[in-house]
């Protein structure tokens, strides 16, 4: 009797890799993990935090200039749609009571 030759395709590679990396990661769940950081640490947290902000503000910046005209047309819009609805409602229900 002939063992059958298992061919190592680049899906059933994929698999395993996959099957492989996933049960790694898996473990007990007892919840989040508790960190305390001394005073260092939180000032050395604040400062990166600070510097990544002053990075990214100047493009959250440009982003808003950007969209403005866009956001304000879609609140319009959807505060006007709301209120139609509305109007519609009330002049239902007058209806029904006349």
């Amino acid at each position: 009797m002939r063992k059958p030759k298992l061919k190592l395709t680049p899906y059933l590679l994929f698999g395993v890799l996959l099957f492989l990396s996933l049960s790694a990661c898996g473990g007990k769940k007892s919840g989040a993990a508790k960190v305390r950081l001394s005073s260092n640490e939180r000032a050395l947290m604040d400062s990166l935090y600070i510097k990544q902000i002053e990075q990214l503000r100047p493009m959250w910046d440009s982003l808003c200039t950007a969209n403005f005209e866009t956001s304000v047309a879609q609140a319009v819009d959807s505060l006007i749609t709301t209120r139609l609805e509305e109007e519609v409602r009330l002049r239902a229900r007058i209806n029904q009571q006349q």
